[in-house]
């Protein structure tokens, strides 16, 4: 096994100047050789992972931030996608912290089979699959961040962002294309389900991967990467394992780790910050139907994944310590109907799946309203109806601007006040190169290969 020294010569070989180096063992040994030493190395990785969705529900058409907020300053380029020039004290997208969990997953991969038992009720297997559905996982997250959205005509030559794959002081981390991210990523997947032994993690356990939570993982891969017949087959074993929480006759909040919906439970996606500072767009808020019945929304969702104050809708999802979501039950849902609504003869399918996730959203009547017109609809119409409602249930969750890169990158207006009360509108055109984020100041400052 590789001392630890050497993570710091890779990571500026990765283009990761001034980072703040985080101990890898928490017993103040140089390198682990427990079970119970890879686990406390996984868990660093785990927690390590950033909370970055939140950057892309300010630049996608979501929220807006308010003028007289307290981040105004901090959000205000992301809104407008100000890449080029942005005010120093703007949140930035991961790129470090990124390449530190994989390094973290790395060092189980290459030194969890030598480790010594010592009762820990993990198995060298288990932390072995975590790691690499860790690896695959940040790598997929990278290449929705910083490359072209998959194409299958252009994948194999589209540049994307380097593969870390072993602690090796002599590598050069240079791009890989779109298709070989896509293809480490399915390998990893497939080493990590020849190793996984824990079928559903519980409770405060929800943050570790599962045999669950992969599959999760595997539909979500599949459907961006277009192969419609796996996601769908992939997501409809999983929906007999994953239950709905039913918001017409009962409070609930799927969004939390507490749900019943919860199948892996990383991410803490929003924050007090975007319920506090921050205003959702007429975009977001104008696909919910906003009608009342006996003092309801017929859209049981108002309410409850947003908040109307004074005139305005705000998001009601962060600042609680229990909302952390990575993969939940509707997602799944979602995933079945639009893969099956891609392939021929599988539209029933896919209006089943989707109408099956709106009885527990909608009220009686609504609902009726809506069947009606979903069983109606052609497969052009079906497809814009189920990225509407993914818009609608997995608001504020750090979907939405990767579902608008992945399907038809659409013309996105934006209106607000700025800080002088002056009115302004900012434009993302249709196809908009802005739709791919360009590498940070970070990576490109040490690592000439991303230039």
């Amino acid at each position: 096994m590789k001392r630890i020294y050497i993570f710091w010569t890779v990571l500026l070989a990765l283009g990761w100047g001034g980072c703040n180096y985080v101990d890898v063992d928490p017993v103040g040994k140089v390198i682990p050789d427990e079970i119970s030493e890879f686990r406390a190395m996984l868990t660093t990785a785990y927690a390590t992972y950033p909370p970055y969705r939140r950057y892309l529900m300010v630049r996608s058409d979501e929220v807006f931030p308010d003028a007289f907020g307290l981040s105004y300053d901090n959000y205000i380029d992301l809104a407008t996608l100000n890449d080029e020039n942005p005010d120093p004290l703007t949140e930035t997208y991961p790129w470090t912290s990124m390449y530190h969990v994989i390094f973290y997953a790395n060092s189980v991969i290459e030194g969890v089979a030598d480790a010594r038992a010592d009762g820990s009720a993990d198995t060298r297997e288990q932390l072995l699959a975590e790691a690499y559905c860790l690896r695959a996982f940040v790598h997929f997250d990278l290449v929705n961040l910083y490359a072209k959205w998959y194409d299958p005509a252009t994948a194999a030559t589209d540049k994307a962002v380097p593969l870390a794959l072993k602690i090796d002081i002599g590598q050069t981390f240079v791009p890989a294309t779109v298709e070989g991210v896509y293809s480490q990523v399915f390998e990893d997947l497939k080493k990590a389900e020849e190793y996984m032994q824990v079928e559903q993690q519980t409770g405060t356990n929800l943050y570790r991967f599962s045999r669950k939570s992969l599959k999760a993982l595997k539909a979500r891969v599949h459907l961006y990467h277009q192969d419609w017949q796996a996601a769908q087959e992939t997501a409809e074993e999983l929906l007999p394992l994953c239950p709905l929480e039913d918001l017409v006759n009962q409070e609930a909040h799927p969004w939390m780790y507490t749900s019943k919906e919860a199948v892996l439970a990383l991410e803490q996606v929003s924050s007090t910050v975007m319920k506090e500072d921050m205003y959702v767009l007429s975009n977001l808020s104008d696909k919910y139907n906003q009608a009342q019945e006996n003092d309801r929304y017929a859209d049981a969702r108002l309410g409850n994944y947003l908040v109307n104050k004074y005139g305005t809708w705000y998001c009601n999802k962060g600042g609680d310590k229990n909302e952390k979501v990575t993969f939940r039950s509707a997602e799944l849902y979602l995933i079945a109907a639009e893969a099956a609504a891609h392939r021929e003869g599988q539209l029933p399918t896919a209006k089943s799946h989707l109408l099956q996730l709106l009885k527990t959203r909608l009220s009686a009547a609504y609902y009726d309203e809506c069947e009606a017109k979903i069983q109606a609809m052609n497969q052009e119409q079906l497809l814009a109806e189920i990225l509407d409602e993914r818009a609608r249930e997995l608001a504020f969750e750090g979907h939405r601007w990767f579902d608008l890169r992945r399907t038809s990158r659409p013309e996105i207006v934006k209106h607000y006040t700025d800080a002088s009360w002056n009115p302004q509108t900012v434009t993302i055109q249709k196809d908009d190169p802005k739709y791919i984020i360009p590498y940070p100041a970070e990576a490109t400052a040490n690592n000439p290969d991303l230039k």
